[in-house]
């Protein structure tokens, strides 16, 4: 004798809703985002403090007005700041004065946040000197890519591609810079050698020399030739460093003495250094213990690699 079986239809329902209202409620953000703080920093810069994270792509200048009853403060970029609440205003020179400002900020909801309320202008200078905090180094690398500490002088950076390469520049929030081709891509089986020989901030401040490599090439292992560069039997306390004669290949800054050039193969490299009125060259080798002994003289680097 068979025992009938009933399909359990009205236990499979009443699972799916269990299962249905078992995760939480979906959250909704019905919160704008407010202004919590506002605080100059120095005569060009002034942080602004949020309740919470901002949606960075809405960050814009013309989202934002400074002014007096006289006038307007020219606003010259707007950055995301340090953490994903605060937001730094570049201006032009403040006054001790008050100054009233009117913003337009969205959270990551796009929930719009609107603002208006008044300060007291910085007359602090800023003596700070920009850094690059964030650079592209090694293999497998199309184009350079920079992040500066603070947002540069666009017009004021001097920079050289060795080998020689023609590049575009394409400038974000004037704090990143990113180098590409401007016609055909980086050659597979070259190292190439960024030096920014100079750059200054929004208040003039200078920054040091900086140079970096990267390569097209996916299997990459460089070789490096380091020596010294002496002037009178003492290291050379700061200059610049260049591979090759007719054709630069490269470039180093010297620290103390010492410089470090990275190539493909272990021959010997023409090395000229330049320091503060003194000059040598020579060759070198990653092989060698190589000294470069300097002269006095002045011997224009901007005239070799122009």
């Amino acid at each position: 004798m068979f025992r009938r079986f009933k399909c359990p239809l009205t236990l499979i329902v009443i699972t799916l809703l269990f299962c249905a209202h078992k995760g939480p409620p979906l959250h909704i953000d019905r919160i704008d985002p407010r202004l919590e703080k506002i605080a100059p920093v120095n005569d060009h810069q002034i942080f602004l403090y949020f309740s919470e994270a901002l949606d960075t792509t809405s960050i814009k200048s013309e989202n934002f007005l400074i002014y007096t009853e006289q006038e307007t403060l020219k606003i010259i970029t707007v950055t995301p700041g340090n953490t994903s609440e605060q937001i730094s205003l570049y201006t032009q020179k403040m006054a001790k004065i008050e100054y009233f400002i009117d913003g337009r900020v969205y959270d990551l909801s796009r929930r719009v946040g609107i603002f208006k309320t008044k300060f007291i202008g910085s007359i602090k200078p800023d003596t700070i000197q920009p850094v690059i905090t964030n650079y592209s180094k090694g293999f497998k690398l199309k184009n350079f890519s920079l992040e500066f500490s603070e947002p540069i002088d666009t017009g004021s950076i001097k920079y050289y591609i060795f080998p020689k390469r023609k590049m575009v520049k394409d400038w974000h929030y004037m704090k990143k810079l990113y180098l590409n081709p401007e016609t055909d891509s980086l050659n597979y089986d070259t190292t190439y050698y960024l030096f920014i020989s100079e750059m200054q901030d929004l208040s003039g401040n200078r920054g040091a020399p900086f140079v970096t490599t990267i390569t097209p090439d996916t299997i990459y292992n460089p070789i490096f030739i380091r020596g010294k560069a002496v002037f009178n039997d003492t290291p050379l306390a700061s200059g610049i460093g260049l591979l090759g004669y007719e054709k630069i290949l490269g470039v180093s800054t010297i620290s103390q003495g010492e410089f470090l050039f990275e190539v493909r193969d272990s021959s010997k490299y023409f090395i000229q250094v330049f320091g503060e009125n003194c000059y040598g060259a020579d060759s070198a080798s990653a092989l060698d213990t190589n000294i470069v002994k300097l002269m006095p003289g002045v011997s224009k680097l901007d005239s070799i690699i122009n």
